[in-house]
């Protein structure tokens, strides 16, 4: 396990969201893991998750007192990236802002590094 201070990062209403979502699950001094996977059109997804634990050579970041673990794979396509949560009438989610990301899929659902 790496602790870092870049990397990857949540704007304050992305970490304010992630608290609210581990504390109704009962973890507030939890983890969220961030990850990649291959999937859709374009060849990468996201993905997010709760993680119970930190293998090895999982890198840890935090950001607005929440800690984001990422794996290793993950981190070299995620590094640089912002996570920002927005909620609309229509619909709410996490919203990556990655600078590696060089084109993303019509439906928005995966993307190319």
């Amino acid at each position: 396990m790496t602790t870092a201070t870049q990397g990857i990062s949540l704007t304050e209403r992305a970490a304010r969201q992630a608290k609210n979502m581990l504390t109704k699950r009962g973890t507030p001094d939890g983890a969220i893991r961030i990850g990649t996977s291959t999937a859709g059109c374009s060849g990468f997804s996201y993905k997010l998750e709760y993680a119970d634990q930190v293998e090895e050579g999982d890198q840890v970041y935090e950001s607005f007192g929440v800690r984001v673990v990422l794996d290793g794979k993950s981190a070299l396509i995620l590094d640089g990236t912002l996570v920002d949560f927005e909620s609309t009438p229509f619909k709410s989610g996490f919203k990556f802002s990655n600078p590696k990301e060089k084109e993303r899929c019509g439906c928005g659902e995966s993307f190319k590094v």
